[in-house]
């Protein structure tokens, strides 16, 4: 059986190391909200469960005696339709196959689940800021829409392109997350939800979880709503899976969140799609429905494989970085 040691200093007296000790367990067992103090440095509670183990434990002592430097993080995003940016009511042409033409009325969609990349390929985790609004746990919102007509009336007035957290000051090259919502907050009880949850607007009640990605118009000539389709509850009524989770996975190379802003594009998304035209019997555009073959090509923009939902990140091209 193997044992983790914890080699301190000489000088570090025994009433120092319990002291230091006291404190971090103390600290620990109350609840962490993003695992870090207010000043940005680690704290003993590292994934912000409440406890500490022994790992945390030693790693958040040796950080007190060496230091951990953290530092914040923006990510910026920017809804666009091709070049130009989104904006609800404009109108917009040449789209897809068929050089359709758009009047876009709502913009919104949740990520989750990113890691910034290090030159030499590890991934590092961005720990959100908890800010009550666009972020809660380990996930954020982008809202492109602001309510103005023709936007949709269940929108709202504010806007957000941007995602804050916290991560080691580091040489950052790529950034990697997920589009949509994970599993055991996209089938919790939507009337409790913190913010930015909280939308009904963004919530399917016939499939117990969220649209992870609503984009509408104005003629309502096109939908494109992501969501876990073909879900499974147990007892209480609990969500116990989905057969297509149709969860993407994003991964963007030479990007710096210092410099680079990336951008999610409409018109790249629906540049393989045949937008004049809409299969029979099925809703406008996309509703994530399993025999919707309206689908196919916006899901393998999306990074999703449509025949079972998982992710194809090599596929997307719905974000790029600029």
């Amino acid at each position: 059986m193997q044992h983790n040691l914890l080699r301190l200093p000489r000088s570090l007296s025994f009433h120092t190391l319990l002291v230091c000790v006291t404190l971090l367990v103390c600290a620990g067992r109350a609840p962490a909200t993003n695992g870090f103090d207010a000043n940005g440095q680690c704290v003993g509670d590292q994934n912000g469960d409440g406890e500490v183990t022994i790992d945390e434990l030693i790693v958040a002592v040796n950080n007190a005696l060496g230091g951990c430097q953290f530092t914040p993080i923006t990510l910026q995003f920017r809804g666009v339709v091709g070049d130009q940016p989104f904006q609800c009511g404009n109108t917009y042409t040449n789209i897809g196959t068929t050089n359709g033409t758009i009047v876009p009325s709502d913009f919104r969609l949740y990520i989750h689940n990113i890691r910034l990349v290090t030159a030499d390929g590890n991934e590092v985790p961005l720990k959100l800021d908890q800010d009550g609004i666009w972020q809660y746990k380990n996930l954020a919102m982008l809202d492109f829409e602001n309510k103005v007509e023709p936007c949709n009336a269940e929108g709202t007035t504010l806007m957000n392109g941007t995602v804050h957290g916290m991560a080691p000051a580091g040489n950052y090259t790529g950034v990697r997350f997920m589009l949509g919502v994970p599993f055991d907050l996209n089938h919790s009880n939507q009337a409790n939800t913190p913010s930015p949850l909280n939308l009904s607007a963004m919530f399917w009640s016939w499939q117990d979880g969220y649209k992870f990605l609503r984009i509408d118009t104005a003629f309502d000539n096109l939908r494109v709503h992501l969501g876990s389709i073909g879900c499974q509850t147990g007892p209480g009524g609990v969500v116990t899976n989905c057969a297509r989770p149709n969860v993407g996975a994003i991964n963007l190379d030479s990007f710096n969140p210092a410099t680079n802003v990336i951008d999610v594009d409409l018109a790249a998304l629906l540049s393989d799609s045949d937008i004049n035209a809409n299969q029979v019997n099925t809703a406008p555009g996309c509703q994530s429905e399993a025999d919707d073959q309206d689908c196919v090509p916006i899901f393998k923009n999306l990074g999703v494989n449509f025949s079972d939902g998982s992710p194809n990140p090599t596929s997307q091209k719905f974000f790029r970085v600029e």
